[in-house]
């Protein structure tokens, strides 16, 4: 039975209909965030019932897993009493649902004949379509209900191929293929079979369309680079000078407002460290003048905390850095500001009368700091009063601030905060006036979930990799995932984005904002060096949170926050040796710091997934074993036996790897441990220094 479909246009999404309840007789307002809507708490208001304590909204919701919270009076954000909480993994207890399409009502079996029509998901758009021009090849994906159709085949100028399916979520199956594009033609098909039932699905994909999914550049020099995160108050003290006057002991017990003395000097005395771990690229958090230990509530985005130090000493620092092949990335808080400062400060005392009165949103007058305040604050925070970014005053206030350090210092790029929460009008403007000063800065925007919205080429290069995060954490560090659900959640992150978007993605499995991923996995130690040869193997920018190559541990926020154990970074630390080994891997090795992702297998019941990163003429194999035992695992590679080297060497225990006669590779892992194989040629004496594609700075 063959059922044609000509030229329609199938939705990207499927949308389920979805009521939010709440009880709450005193609420003023009350609001629901989720990952449905980026977790904007303006987005979706609740309407009060008759009663005057139920509240209630009904939406529409994109199907699959979410996570929610109700927001009470702009400030309060509470998981649904009547609904299923946990913890996330990154501190906080939220709401969990599955969203399911009434069309899901009867189970999914393979080769029954029966193809759930509604939940057949393409549309030519970025999210499915990624053009290389260089290689003349058209990636496609396309999904379907999960456990529902045998085989999806598409056919684009003439050319036909067989859609694999690479991953899965609670609903779907994602496919991905990749066919050539040589010849003209505007017919894109999809067959799609199940049984005796077929589904022929058709599109038009003329040459104008098609290019505009063509790859867009991003930053050069982030290929093969491995970037560390300081949280400069707890990274070092090079200058007592500069201390506050209420400085604590060092491993004083981390706390929202407490100073332990880290500075800018404290980074410029550890440049050998850093050199010698091997990073290339240095992410700050805030440096700029704030009251706050964190730096979130700017004061002068022109002038550096003083406790850090002063301009001159920290555009020195950049160019030290750069110096080692180091490149500085700050932290950008264009959100909000803090309450000292200048233009924020003229409202409080001028109130209707200031000049600056639209840099923010007044809601009333006096303007005064206090809970609740009568202006737009970032989550409510009267610290944080947000910027009207959209004011052209703003506006060139911002690229003032982008031009003043580009001028002077060795900047190479900006991390966003909060950025998701800025209108995006604005961070295309942002882009076009900093790739006019700097073609080749980085632009990594904040959000934790899919952001695909701001990666389209006009807006920004990167974002931080929160799902990539997640499925890692899932597995290894917490053990609630399997093997294939791991490897199912690395390959829908990757998929999320263009190839070389994923390629760029800043990748982490700890921040300041989240707990140390040790912790997190029971103070384990073989289970946090699994977690950072994830991090290393993984397409994407490997980013380290400070110390973690030591071994550091840290709870929720602001413990997370402690001061760096210098005590720990001695030869005897297996983990920072291992970091090392797996920073050479990944700088030496173009398919560790090129290759696409291809999942080899995974064993539910052994706790093992397996993976190979493929460039051109390189392999990487990638292996992990959960357990509480030592696993054995036999590979075989297929198409891709041709391109595999001679031999192998595990960067983990330093072992060689040796093919059978029939190029099957057989691993013994031992229990909580991975394996990491590379052509052993990538890490001979000196491998670091030549870098097939080392990084160059530009400016």
């Amino acid at each position: 039975m063959i059922t044609s479909i000509l030229a329609i246009a199938l939705a990207q999404q499927i949308f389920v209909p979805h009521e939010f309840v709440f009880t709450h007789a005193q609420a003023s307002t009350i609001t629901v965030a989720g990952t449905f809507n980026s977790w904007n708490k303006t987005a979706h208001p609740l309407k009060r019932d008759a009663d005057g304590a139920t509240w209630r909204l009904t939406i529409d919701i994109p199907a699959g897993d979410h996570q929610y919270k109700f927001v009470i009076n702009d400030t309060d954000w509470v998981p649904d009493p009547n609904g299923t909480n946990r913890d996330d993994g990154y501190g906080n207890i939220n709401t969990f649902v599955t969203i399911k399409p009434t069309s899901f009502a009867q189970p999914a079996l393979l080769g029954d004949g029966q193809i759930t029509d509604s939940a057949l998901i393409f549309e030519p758009s970025r999210k499915f379509v990624a053009y290389n021009k260089q290689k003349n090849s058209v990636r496609l994906i396309f999904k379907t209900r999960k456990g529902d159709v045998q085989q999806v085949t598409a056919t684009f100028r003439g050319q036909s191929a067989q859609l694999k399916r690479v991953a899965s979520n609670a609903l779907f199956d994602i496919h991905v293929g990749s066919i050539a594009s040589h010849s003209i033609g505007e017919q894109l098909q999809f067959r799609v079979e199940d049984g005796a039932k077929t589904v022929d699905i058709e599109f038009k994909l003329d040459e104008a369309t098609l290019n505009s999914f063509a790859e867009f550049g991003v930053p050069n020099w982030t290929k093969g680079a491995v970037f560390y995160q300081i949280f400069p108050e707890r990274f070092a003290n090079g200058n007592k000078a500069n201390d506050p006057a209420n400085v604590q002991p060092w491993d004083a017990k981390p706390t929202y407002s407490n100073f332990l003395g880290g500075d800018l000097a404290g980074v410029q005395k550890n440049i050998p460290y850093l050199a010698d771990l091997g990073v290339t690229g240095i992410y700050f958090n805030p440096i700029f003048k704030s009251p706050a230990n964190h730096g979130y509530e700017t004061t002068d985005f022109k002038l550096i905390e003083p406790r850090f130090g002063t301009n001159e000493e920290f555009a020195q620092l950049t160019r030290d850095l750069k110096a080692k092949g180091i490149a500085t990335v700050l932290d950008g808080v264009f959100n909000h500001t803090s309450t000292d400062f200048a233009a924020f400060k003229e409202i409080v005392q001028k109130n209707e009368q200031a000049k600056t009165l639209n840099w923010y949103t007044i809601k009333s007058f006096p303007v005064v700091r206090k809970q609740n305040p009568p202006y737009e604050a970032w989550a409510g925070f009267e610290s944080m009063p947000k910027l009207n970014v959209m004011n052209p005053e703003v506006r060139d206030y911002v690229f003032s601030v982008l031009d003043f350090w580009n001028a002077n210092a060795e900047v190479a790029g900006w991390r966003l905060d909060v950025a998701n929460e800025v209108p995006e009008p604005f961070w295309r403007e942002f882009r076009t006036h900093l790739k006019a000063i700097n073609p080749e800065a980085w632009i990594i925007g904040e959000n934790w979930t899919d952001s695909s919205q701001w990666l389209k080429g006009d807006q920004w290069d990167s974002a931080m990799n929160y799902p990539f995060r997640g499925a890692v954490l899932d597995h290894i560090a917490l053990g609630k995932s399997t093997a294939t659900a791991f490897s199912d959640a690395l390959m829908a992150s990757y998929l999320m984005y263009s190839p070389q978007v994923s390629a760029n993605m800043l990748n982490s499995i700890s921040t300041h904002d989240v707990p140390r991923f040790k912790t997190l996995a029971g103070n384990d130690s073989l289970l946090a060096n699994m977690g950072l040869v994830a991090l290393f193997s993984w397409p994407g920018v490997p980013c380290l949170y400070y110390g973690e190559e030591l071994g550091m541990e840290g709870g929720v926020d602001p413990d997370n926050r402690r001061g760096m154990r210098w005590d720990l970074a001695n030869e005897s630390n297996t983990t920072l040796a291992l970091t090392k080994r797996l920073i050479v891997a990944r700088r030496a090795s173009a398919a560790l710091h090129s290759g696409v992702p291809l999942v080899l297998a995974t064993d539910d019941k052994k706790q093992i997934s397996a993976f190979a990163r493929v460039a051109d003429a390189d392999v990487a194999i990638v292996a992990f074993n959960r357990s509480a035992q030592t696993q054995t695992i036999d590979l075989s590679f297929g198409d891709l036996e041709q391109k595999l080297p001679k031999s192998l060497v595990d960067v983990v225990s330093g072992k060689a790897l040796r093919f059978s006669g029939d190029a099957r590779l057989r691993l013994q892992i031992p229990a909580k441990t991975a394996i990491l194989a590379i052509d052993p040629e990538c890490i001979e004496p000196n491998t670091a220094q030549r870098n097939p594609n080392p990084m160059v700075i530009q400016k």
